[in-house]
């Protein structure tokens, strides 16, 4: 009897504590859907995610194809403009011995270059000479070239054959052609000198001489 009465009380606790929870608004089974329902928007989200981040991949894999290819077309486009620069200063060099600009058809330097060379100091004069097609007989001559500059806080005057080796024993460099010449000399600086500028002097027995002095710029050879 005792056994019976304790499970009837605890029984009639837990009835209790049932319906006190039912008069509450608590419901069981509405817990029990609304936990399927939770689970289904789980599963629901999870999916949405993964394709969320599908399309994240995807569209991250689009962009660096796209930048691969905006890069190949920049690199196709630099390409393009630095031929059309080359062939534009082509045809302006070629367009100044056919018909110069200035109406002179004598000898004249077209382009005056310092490139730079191989090692510390040394670097390469490059000079174009030309005439007008103009003059069918052959010029020739000889280049004097000058560097002018600072050593020791001073100012000093090096000819070419004190910084490069040529042909001749007074360092001048010799040139013949109808239309035009190409003329390269290898230099090396003394050490100290900090050139300023460079003198070029164009000799001819049959022509008048050219004489034109430039800054010492380095450019790039290209």
């Amino acid at each position: 009897m005792l056994i019976g009465a304790v499970l009837v009380s605890l029984v009639s606790l837990y009835l209790m504590y049932e319906w006190g929870r039912f008069e509450g608004g608590y419901s069981k089974f509405a817990e029990i859907q609304r936990r399927r329902e939770l689970t289904a928007q789980i599963d629901t989200l999870k999916e949405e995610n993964e394709r969320l981040r599908a399309e994240v991949a995807s569209a991250e894999l689009a962009r660096n194809v796209d930048n691969q290819a905006y890069a190949a077309v920049e690199k196709n486009l630099a390409d393009l403009q630095a031929q059309v620069l080359k062939h534009r200063e082509q045809l302006t060099f070629y367009r100044g011995i056919v018909s110069p600009e200035d109406g002179i058809g004598n000898l004249r330097i077209q382009r005056f270059q310092v490139l730079p060379g191989g090692a510390e100091h040394h670097y390469r004069l490059r000079l174009v000479l030309v005439q007008s097609m103009r003059q069918e007989a052959m010029v020739s001559g000889s280049v004097v070239v000058q560097l002018e500059g600072v050593r020791d806080n001073k100012p000093v005057q090096l000819p070419l054959s004190e910084a490069g080796e040529t042909s001749r024993a007074d360092g001048q460099l010799p040139f013949q052609f109808r239309y035009f010449q190409n003329l390269e000399q290898d230099i090396v600086l003394p050490e100290g000198f900090e050139p300023r500028a460079v003198t070029v002097e164009v000799r001819s027995a049959r022509l008048a001489p050219v004489r034109e002095s430039y800054p010492w710029q380095v450019t790039a050879e290209g």
